[in-house]
């Protein structure tokens, strides 16, 4: 095809409009397939399972309530550490275990660096 008769400018923008189009296209493709995969796996997560055929009625599940009173009295807790992290802890366990984990003692992990790991780590760590 002889493209001679068409001016630089008219060749640039369709080249121009060519590319822009060949990338969203690819961009919906990819979105599809990313969408695709995420309603089968959603799907699979949560589908219903069927009860037990053990020849007796599944007893209902008594609701979990939290503990009356303090409840930083139930556990051990270290000095130093603030009534914040205690309350970002719990809520990261309440999330995380769908409210029925417990916390039975909140410490500090001592963690021992030799002297060449900590010279590495502050000459890692400085600023510019």
């Amino acid at each position: 095809m002889d493209l001679s008769s068409y001016g630089t400018g008219v060749i640039a923008g369709a080249v121009t409009f060519t590319g822009m189009v060949v990338v969203f296209l690819a961009l919906i493709g990819l979105w599809a397939i990313v969408a695709l995969f995420g309603r089968i796996f959603s799907a699979r997560d949560h589908k219903p399972q069927a009860p037990a055929q053990s020849g007796k009625p599944a007893a209902p599940s008594a609701p979990v309530s939290a503990p009356k009173g303090n409840i930083q009295a139930a556990m051990q807790i270290e000095e130093g550490i603030s009534d914040e992290i205690i309350a970002v802890i719990a809520g990261a366990i309440a999330i995380s275990s769908g409210g029925v984990g417990v916390i039975r003692s909140v410490r500090r992990v001592c963690e021992v660096r030799s002297s060449w790991a900590q010279a590495g780590l502050m000459q890692n760590t400085q600023p510019f």
